[in-house]
């Protein structure tokens, strides 16, 4: 299962409802799986063996991409939090670069949330 979402860039109207008409065309070539397993790759080599990918988010604009969620799980504990997110290009199936800050973000948090769970035991 996955969820599809679409980036509106239209003014919310200031007193009355939305009105949405969307026609969307896009083919999108990579399947939510092989977006969670490219996050994967992304994640143990540049953020922690411990980060791994959640259900993604096909997010369809411009550039269609699966927003993939990166979440830490712990040994006997499971999932234990959300450290940030891995865009995947969903044409070609790439993963979309994240600054050094944005990845030092992720191990942050990360470090932060593992400590916790350290100090609960």
């Amino acid at each position: 299962m996955f969820q599809i979402a679409y980036d509106y860039q239209q003014a919310w109207p200031e007193n009355e409802p939305l009105k949405v008409e969307i026609q969307l065309a896009h083919e999108i070539k990579i399947s939510p799986a092989l977006a969670q397993r490219r996050a994967n790759g992304f994640l143990a080599g540049y953020v922690s063996m411990m980060v791994c990918s959640g259900p993604p988010t096909l997010l369809l604009g411009e550039r269609p991409v699966w927003c993939v969620p990166a979440v830490l799980k712990l040994p006997e504990v499971g999932e234990v939090g959300s450290v940030g997110t891995v865009d995947i290009d969903a044409q070609t199936g790439d993963v979309l670069p994240l600054s050094t800050p944005q990845i030092h973000r992720m191990q942050e948090i990360a470090h932060a949330i593992a400590a916790h769970f350290a100090n609960d035991e």
